[in-house]
C-alpha cells in the first residue's frame, strides 16, 4: 500500500545518532508539505524529484532528522508516485533505488 498525504503530514522521525548531524529540520518538513500537497492533487512533485532530493546537514548546534529513517521513508514516497505515474501513463522507469538523499559536499559537485 502507497504513502497517504496524511501520513506524509503527520511522520515523525527519529533523532539522528548522538555525535552526528542528521537533516535540516525545516528542509524536510517542507518537502513533506509538497510531498503531501502532490498526494492530495494540489502540487505536481513526481518520482524522480522525490529521487533526486538532496538536504542540507543540520546546524552544528542541533542533531536533525536521522538519514536512515528519512530516505526510508522517500523511497516509499518515490515508489508511492511511480504508481501513481504508471497508472495514469502506463509507463514509468525507476531510478535504481539506494539512494542517500543528503547533499553532496561543495568539492564533489564541482567534480561531476
Amino acid at each position: 500500500m502507497g504513502v497517504s498525504a496524511i501520513e506524509a503530514r503527520t511522520i515523525q522521525f527519529d533523532r539522528a545518532p548522538i555525535g552526528t548531524r542528521g537533516y535540516d529540520e525545516p528542509s524536510v518538513d517542507a518537502f513533506l508539505d509538497r510531498v503531501a500537497d502532490t498526494l492530495d492533487g494540489q502540487d505536481d512533485l513526481t518520482a524522480s524529484d522525490v529521487h533526486d532530493i538532496a538536504f542540507a546537514k543540520s546546524p552544528l548546534s542541533k542533531r536533525g532528522y536521522d538519514p536512515a529513517s528519512v530516505d526510508t521513508f522517500l523511497r516509499h514516497v518515490e515508489s508511492t508516485l511511480a504508481a501513481n505515474t504508471l497508472a495514469a501513463s502506463g509507463y514509468y522507469i525507476a531510478p535504481a533505488l539506494e539512494h542517500s538523499h543528503a547533499r553532496k559536499p561543495l568539492w564533489r559537485r564541482v567534480r561531476s
